[in-house]
């Protein structure tokens, strides 16, 4: 190899290092507008809503065992009434839920966060087999009953939009604010008459209200059968949790999404863990297991801003390729300095994306900054490559690139593929306009410069 190409190269590498600076400068960028929209979805969280978790109902039968006990003895011997507090809870047979939510947008200067309106009922009904298992500290003690507290969690309760509608055995009752039990500090609470659990009886329950909230909702399903319906506009759902939809039940389109869910208390930890909870034996409620509908934003601008940079260098390196395919086979000298000019038009792509796409939907800012770079590109290389032919050619080249950027960042399951096939087809793109190159009498002169025409 001569040494005038071993130089050239040498001096591209340095340019191409140097170029990783304004691209680790626009990644900064990136994440620090990221970090700013979660920040402002926090914010809008804080002064509204946020994301809301729905448990319940759950039946707490209170009951106080009295019993009497002897002390002291001879003279001094007395008889003391003694009492103890105690909790029975219930879980309800079945659960009914059917939701249908409108999804809307807040907005905070640049940055919007993704809202909905859920409208909810909860029907199901609560069976009594007349053998409530009560805890007794003295065997013939007597039980009295309280009266019992019906409670629905609801992780944030400002969501709740209206008056919730509680219908329980066929009477409607007041609710009120707070679960009524401890360990679970929001949602709501109503008392209905006293119930003798040691008579079989069921009970019919059905809830109506409508929550808002942000991003996502979730429901933990206590009941022993939980059939769970939910409904949308938005086309964009995003499944989580422990349960997913019945595959033959989802489906999904542009005018939104219907999914259904079936699950069994012995497929679930969820009554359990809310046992543990309630009466406090764990004070952390992420290990109750639940189903999740999250209504993302199927453009995410910075994510796909951060996924397209990390392409850069990639970008930058088969553009650089380009040239020095240019210059092996036309013989045309490109100075280090142009390959740089050249490098930051393109590393400014990436910053135009970021700016525009915070204003006009992405794929517009991506094809308005695609378009700005190749035009300009394509202007700049027509001079320098001494053709506007060549000039036109290799513009054409980089909106192969730009549309192939694009189709990596849409296509998120097969970006791995797509990257490498592009990889590929470069590869033997340059072996193949390379492959008669003497590589040995490379370099060993240098084209004379074009003489200037007289004036």
């Amino acid at each position: 190899m001569q040494r005038a190409l071993l130089f050239k190269a040498i001096l591209v590498a340095v340019v191409f290092a140097i170029l990783v600076i304004p691209l680790k400068m626009i990644g900064g960028i990136v994440s620090e507008r990221a970090a700013r929209q979660q920040a402002v979805a926090q914010e809008i969280a804080s002064s509204s809503f946020g994301r809301q978790t729905f448990a319940g109902p759950l039946l707490s039968l209170p009951y106080t065992e009295e019993y009497e006990e002897e002390s002291g003895e001879g003279k001094q011997r007395k008889i003391e009434k003694r009492s103890v507090e105690h909790v029975l809870r219930v879980f309800p047979a079945t659960a009914r839920i059917d939701g249908k939510a409108a999804v809307g947008e807040k907005h905070r200067g640049l940055f919007k966060v993704r809202t909905f309106t859920l409208d909810v009922d909860v029907l199901g009904t609560f069976v009594l087999d007349g053998k409530a298992r009560v805890e007794r500290t003295r065997a013939g003690s007597r039980i009295v009953w309280g009266r019992p507290v019906i409670s629905f969690a609801l992780s944030d309760p400002r969501g709740l939009a209206g008056t919730p509608t509680l219908e329980w055995a066929g009477e409607r009752l007041p609710l009120e604010r707070g679960t009524g039990v401890t360990g679970l500090s929001s949602g709501l609470h109503a008392q209905p008459a006293p119930i003798d659990p040691i008579q079989p009886q069921s009970f019919p329950y059905r809830l109506a209200m409508r929550i808002s909230g942000t991003q996502s909702m979730a429901i933990v399903p206590l009941a022993d059968d939980n059939r769970v319906r939910l409904a949308s506009d938005w086309p964009h759902p995003r499944f989580a949790g422990q349960f997913l939809p019945q595959p033959e039940s989802q489906e999904t389109g542009n005018a939104g999404f219907v999914a259904q869910w079936a699950v069994s208390a012995l497929s679930s930890n969820a009554q359990q863990r809310a046992l543990d909870l309630v009466d406090g034996r764990t004070t952390s409620s992420t290990t109750i297991e639940g189903l999740e509908v999250g209504f993302i934003d199927p453009v995410d601008i910075y994510s796909l801003s951060d996924r397209a940079l990390k392409y850069g260098f990639m970008f930058i390196g088969l553009t650089f390729g380009c040239f020095i395919v240019f210059e092996i086979v036309k013989r045309l000298p490109i100075h280090p300095a142009q390959y740089g000019l050249v490098g930051l038009a393109l590393a400014t792509f990436f910053l135009l994306l970021i700016g525009l796409s915070e204003h006009i939907a992405f794929w517009m800012a991506y094809a308005t900054a695609a378009t700005a770079c190749v035009a300009l590109l394509g202007f700049y290389l027509a001079t320098v490559l001494r053709s506007a032919g060549r000039g036109v050619a290799f513009a054409a080249v980089l909106t192969a690139l730009y549309g192939a950027l694009y189709g990596l960042l849409v296509s998120e399951d097969s970006a791995l593929l797509l990257g490498s096939v592009l990889v590929f087809a470069m590869l033997a793109a340059a072996m193949v306009l390379t492959r008669k190159v003497d590589w040995y009498q490379v370099g060993a002169g240098e084209p004379a410069a074009p003489k200037s025409s007289a004036a």
